[in-house]
């Protein structure tokens, strides 16, 4: 088949990246890529914990799974509330990462953590929940669906998992 078979005949579609959100589905290994505090366009502030999957774990059930690595995995905490804030402790401490607590000011509790978390290894589970038709219609730009991701145990990471798969 030539070229312009393939331009004729082909109905392109959009590149993941640009287009829909890729739902995450299953089980990765990831390595922290950053911790930081930002501000949004709107005013808010935000702590975002953003992770690169480097092995994605096959489903022991065989379920699929559609997490790869490279993909993002990225947790949002309002540092201005009290159980956001309390989860981001969890979510550390599960995972095993170490910071100094004893600063002045929030801005250096945040580059502790950035410092502490920098680099290191993180199992998280992921899975998605289909919105409802009023969820959907309330919001027709965002993706219909409701991601979910949450810290494993730093315990579920071995010397087979931690070892990055390239993605190709």
């Amino acid at each position: 088949m030539s070229m312009k078979d393939v331009f004729q005949n082909y109905q392109p579609v959009e590149n993941p990246e640009f287009g829909q959100k890729k739902k995450l589905i299953g089980d990765a290994v990831a390595q922290v890529v950053s911790l930081e505090k930002m501000t949004a366009k709107s005013g808010a502030d935000w702590v975002i914990f953003k992770c690169e999957a480097i092995h994605p774990i096959a489903d022991p059930k065989g379920r699929e799974t559609t997490l790869s690595a490279g993909d993002e995995l990225t947790r949002v905490y309002n540092p201005n509330d009290n159980e956001s804030m309390q989860e981001l402790a969890n979510d550390l401490f599960t995972a095993g990462i170490e910071f100094n607590k004893d600063v002045d000011t929030d801005d250096a509790l945040v580059a502790s953590m950035a410092e502490g978390a920098k680099g290191k290894l993180v199992y998280f589970r992921t899975w998605t929940k289909d919105k409802t038709e009023e969820q959907k219609a309330k919001n027709p730009q965002k993706p219909p669906f409701f991601q979910n991701i949450t810290v494993k145990s730093r315990s579920l990471i071995n010397d087979s998992n931690s070892t990055p798969v390239l993605p190709f």
